[in-house]
């Protein structure tokens, strides 16, 4: 075998490997449903890439075409590159992270998949046998998905992500939903390619890939994600319409079945929402939950506060946005304070193309439709038949539906950027107008020498330096993190060493996950029975790691929150002050923030401003209990007691409580907070918690016979805290003299 050949085969070997990615799961690995599949996915288009590359050397066949979607996608990608170079934070915008697993690093694999499939594969007849092929072998990996989706449905394997959606070895519902669209939209369309003849075993085919559609269907429905259910609503309407339009040629026959389709989708819809208050309805999760489905529905959902944030951001910098994996920084600028009952920490705006508009601008959303734009031209200039065009036209039009109300995944691009690199094939290889680029490269012979001894060399040396760079590296970084995670989650076993090697390893990705994760592991240690070098040393490690990653991204919030909680907690007041001020600064909506914030200017004596600071997180939405009750409780400990029984009421949900009595105990008025205490024990006897803060609260009030004896009906009634309970017994006996 020829150095051609072994080159074209390792690259459409490895191409026809990808479709296994969804069912990877590395459980070793930190977002193990996540991180397995890129660096598998990754792994293999660079190498595909590299080999390709090498074969275009050697043979003008496989040289680049500069189609409208070829020369769409490489700007989609150029452009994307300038927008994260700009953008607040490049380094993330480029290598993202592990639960992410996207940035530009993404993007520029998806060129290399595109790039490499497409030229690889051919166009015309060859293009479509060889894209055929890739798509019969995705749908049958997409059935042993299914067979584990189904698995989850009976009970016999766990669903990883809430009780009822499931979400198989894609981790995650909205995933397995998108995953199970494309699969649909492809097989609907081999469908249409068997009844016609032009695949193998097509008697049998015909009728297996409507029922794999319709199985796929059903996956979705329940996977209970509303936005891919409308995408497949919506694209199959369409495609019936199309076809029911425009298939002149075709039997009245086949088109009257195609309007009766629609109706029938139409009629069932409408009689699922008339019925949506029926019992049936209402005890069927996946039914109910579809039926629920209505514009007035977004008002309870973070997307009727996200969208107009995304926008918001899309306004400051509308020209190149503000790159890939940034939109934490729009989210924490803009941050809704009613939203104290959502997700608090959003990076994405939850709609793909809102996503691409705060990532890359107007310039980056135009260049991201315009793939849509050059497939549609691509699919209906093409010669296949009017049934195919309408249902690949439906695929790409449900999909592009589902991404109005989803962000997208690995599992929506390469499906996506799929059925890119097939629209493409389906071109003419024989093109009347070329540039004088694309007519050089292919009369162009490279020197087979100078391609075996220089360029080959070259593209090994750098494939070999990506792949170790790209991917060894961040896998021995996610690795060591859930080694050092491991450590920490069993008593008394957390180690420095773990992460002190884990950031030797001074991978990007993981920077910050890593960081976030050593404070939740910090807090634990420092708060538990370590030696004190141990305590000391996950301390200095970590405050070192907070001011290093405030050092890489000084306007993000989230670091200034979660470092300033982390020294609040350890009394480094004055540390933690200024790292919740700037977050304050940053943020300036988020309630959470001048809760905290308010306690340490509560702790240095400064009860005004904390008034001041919880009245403006009350007045951006009194409906926040939290909110309500810090800020009465702020008045009590600025002497306004009486004010806030007035505004508030008297409401005992805000007076009855154990903050409450705290504020009075601060003020030393002792009598109040024993009352309170002895009311809410009255109600709750089998809270521990209560009954130690009554045993403090007297003796700060120099009740010491009583302390004392609500400790011994502490240690009476909890036997199995006599231990502690004793020993607290011997320090208050012993202040006492």
């Amino acid at each position: 075998m020829n150095l051609q050949k072994i080159l074209r085969s390792l690259s459409v070997g490895l191409i026809f490997l990808i479709p296994i990615f969804p069912l990877i799961v590395a459980d070793g690995f930190f977002f193990p449903f996540i991180t397995g599949k890129a660096f598998y996915f990754r792994i293999l288009v660079e190498v595909a890439f590299v080999a390709w590359i090498l074969l275009a050397f050697l043979d003008a066949k496989y040289r680049p075409r500069f189609t409208a979607l070829t020369i769409s996608v490489t700007l989609f990608a150029v452009i994307t590159l300038i927008a994260d170079l700009l953008g607040v934070n490049p380094v993330r915008s480029m290598v993202s992270n592990f639960e992410r697993m996207e940035g530009w690093l993404v993007i520029a694999h998806l060129w290399m998949f595109y790039m490499t499939a497409t030229h690889l594969f051919g166009h015309d007849e060859e293009g479509k046998r060889m894209w055929r092929r890739w798509f019969n072998f995705s749908l049958g990996v997409a059935v042993v998905v299914v067979g584990y989706a189904f698995a989850q449905m009976f009970g016999w394997a766990e669903i990883h992500q809430g009780s009822v959606r499931l979400d198989a070895s894609l981790g995650n519902a909205a995933y397995l939903a998108v995953y199970m669209l494309m699969h649909v939209g492809i097989a609907a369309y081999l469908s249409f390619v068997a009844y016609a003849g032009k695949i193998a075993n097509a008697s049998f085919l015909k009728w297996a890939y409507p029922l794999l559609a319709l199985v796929f269907s059903f996956i979705i429905i329940q996977t209970q994600t509303r936005g891919t259910i409308i995408g497949l609503a919506g694209g199959a309407l369409l495609a019936l319409a199309l076809y029911a339009l425009f298939a002149k040629k075709e039997s009245i026959r086949s088109r009257s079945i195609a309007a009766g389709a629609i109706g029938l989708i139409l009629v069932l819809t409408g009689a699922l929402f008339l019925s949506r208050d029926t019992a049936f309805v209402k005890n069927s999760p996946s039914l109910n939950r579809i039926a629920s489905i209505s514009l007035t529905d977004t008002k309870t959902q973070a997307r009727a506060y996200v969208w107009p944030m995304a926008l918001k951001g899309f306004t400051e910098r509308p020209i190149l946005g503000w790159g890939q994996e940034n939109f934490n920084y729009v989210f924490n600028q803009h941050y809704n304070p009613k939203m104290w009952n959502q997700e608090q920490w959003f990076d994405r705006a939850h709609s793909v193309f809102l996503d691409w508009l705060v990532a890359s601008g107007a310039v980056g959303v135009l260049s991201y439709l315009a793939l849509y734009v050059f497939a549609l031209m691509a699919v209906w200039k093409s010669r296949i038949t009017i049934a195919e065009k309408s249902t690949l036209t439906g695929l790409i039009v449900g999909y592009a539906v589902h991404n109005i109300f989803v962000f997208d995944n690995l599992a929506s691009y390469v499906f996506f950027f799929a059925i890119l690199g097939f629209a493409g094939s389906l071109g003419s290889a024989e093109r009347s107008s070329k540039s004088k680029v694309e007519k050089w490269l292919e009369t162009k012979t490279f020197s087979r020498d100078a391609v075996e001894y220089i360029v080959a060399p070259i593209a090994i040396v750098a494939l070999a330096a990506g792949i170790y760079f790209l991917n060894v590296r961040n896998i021995q970084a996610n690795t060591s993190l859930i080694d050092a995670l491991r450590a920490c989650s069993t008593a008394g076993r957390a180690d420095i060493a773990l992460f002190e090697g884990l950031f030797k390893i001074d991978s990007a990705m993981a920077a910050q996950e890593a960081r976030e994760q050593l404070i939740s592991c910090a807090t634990g240690v420092v708060s538990n029975p370590y030696p004190g070098p141990v305590k000391q040393a996950f301390y200095d490690l970590t405050v070192k790691q907070i001011q290093e990653q405030i050092a890489d991204a000084p306007e993000d919030a989230r670091m200034y929150i979660l470092g300033g909680l982390f020294l609040s907690n350890l009394n480094q007041t004055a540390e933690a002050k200024k790292l919740l001020e700037k977050a304050r600064e940053l943020t300036p909506g988020k309630q959470a923030v001048a809760f905290q914030l308010a306690t340490l200017y509560v702790a240095e004596g400064k009860k005004d401003e904390a008034l001041a600071l919880l009245k403006t997180a009350y007045d951006a939405d009194p409906t926040y209990d939290d909110a309500r009750s810090a800020y009465a409780t702020s008045m009590i400990i600025a002497g306004k007691d009486a004010e806030a029984r007035v505004q508030f009421d008297n409401d005992p949900t805000i007076f009855e409580t154990q903050r409450a009595a705290q504020a009075y105990a601060s003020l030393k008025q002792y009598d109040k907070a024993i009352a309170i205490y002895n009311r809410l024990i009255a109600a709750d006897a089998k809270n521990v918690n209560l009954r130690t803060a009554l045993a403090q609260t007297q003796y700060s009030a120099g009740m010491t016979w009583s302390a004392t004896e609500t400790l011994r009906a502490i240690a009476k009634d909890f036997p199995e805290y006599k231990e502690q309970i004793d020993a607290a017994i011997k320090e208050v006996q012993a202040g006492a003299k």
